[in-house]
């Protein structure tokens, strides 16, 4: 009896020093902080085409003994989209970091981050670069020479024309769907008017100043295109409209351009009109400019009451190619007219 005693004493004292070494073990054992791995720290989606959105998911695991918490995902750019599956990660576990690329917008190759932040005490910020190749989308870009005017000082009955040009810059049709216009403003545009790639397009506009209010105008002219990012374009024209000169000789257009750019023979003549709405005929003794390179057509005519008579300028474009320095150059067209005048003894 005494033996056994003796035996359950032993064998508790074993239980005992059994179960303090197993909690001084416990105890002495190291904690590993929250340490985090990411499957990939760059990632390239390769060639893709206009306008995909390619998605990546990441694997972000917890390596640590504490819990990763990852405190906050931002993206480089608004293109970039993420979702974490879990913003918390238990030792040894792990969570999916999806990412998707809007391509819209974009074209070659494209260079974006994602910006992570833990509580991983050595690696509190961490970068994942997202690599992308963008194909070429083929759009058309439309250009304007101009689209701001001062037609300056007019008449009422006067009727001044402006002009400019539209190019498609880009490789695919471009299109004008629409154009928003007063009733005052004729032009020559039909629509849906198509210009090819590479090609252009001169666009006239005529100012119908018959009943215009006297006083100050600004007028806002809209285009609408396919040109994906200038769909909407503004063109404003503005001036002054004075009551109608009574004189008894007029000239239409009191105003013109005329573009180098353009290769048609029409693109260098341009037509002015000389009507005499007096009582007696009037004679136009010389037309001269004010340089050589613009030359008119007709040195002189005679124009009767009430008729008009038309007279051209012809634009000689190598040689004011070689004259003209700067865009654009201002010159002037002389008319000499031969008033008579009667003397009495």
């Amino acid at each position: 009896m005494a033996k056994n005693i003796i035996i359950f004493i032993l064998i508790g004292i074993i239980v005992v020093f059994v179960a303090l070494f197993m909690f001084n073990s416990e105890q002495g054992k190291n904690i590993l902080p929250a340490k985090y791995l990411i499957s990939e720290r760059e990632w390239d989606f390769g060639l893709v085409k206009p306008r995909e959105k390619p998605s990546h998911v990441f694997t972000i695991s917890n390596e640590g003994d504490e819990d990763l918490i990852l405190e906050s995902i931002k993206a480089s750019c608004g293109c970039i989209k993420t979702s974490i599956s879990n913003t918390r990660i238990k030792a040894g576990k792990s969570a999916e970091l999806t990412t998707t690329f809007n391509t819209t917008g974009y074209e070659g190759k494209i260079k974006k981050d994602i910006y992570i932040k833990s509580n991983d005490s050595l690696d509190e910020n961490r970068i994942i670069t997202l690599l992308i190749d963008v194909g070429h989308l083929a759009r058309p870009i439309i250009n304007i020479s101009k689209t701001d005017w001062d037609i300056g000082l007019i008449s009422q009955g006067d009727t001044p024309t402006i002009s400019f040009i539209i190019e498609n810059e880009g490789d695919s049709d471009l299109t004008i769907d629409k154009v928003n216009i007063f009733e005052h403003i004729k032009h020559n545009i039909d629509t849906p008017l198509s210009i090819l790639s590479g090609e252009k397009y001169e666009v006239i506009l005529t100012y119908i100043s018959t009943e215009h209010k006297l006083g100050e105008f600004r007028e806002s002219i809209q285009f609408f295109s396919n040109d994906p990012e200038k769909g909407k374009i503004f063109f404003n024209i503005k001036g002054y409209c004075k009551e109608k000169n009574n004189s008894a000789v007029t000239i239409f257009p009191v105003e013109t351009e005329l573009n180098l750019a353009l290769d048609s023979e029409e693109s260098a003549i341009k037509s002015f009109t000389v009507e005499n709405l007096g009582g007696k005929a009037v004679k136009i003794i010389s037309i001269k400019t004010s340089v050589d390179y613009l030359t008119p057509l007709r040195s002189e005519f005679e124009l009767d009451s009430k008729k008009k008579e038309d007279f051209q300028i012809v634009l000689l474009k190598d040689k004011a190619n070689k004259e003209i320095e700067g865009d654009e150059n201002e010159e002037y067209i002389y008319l000499t007219i031969a008033l008579p005048v009667k003397i009495s003894k």
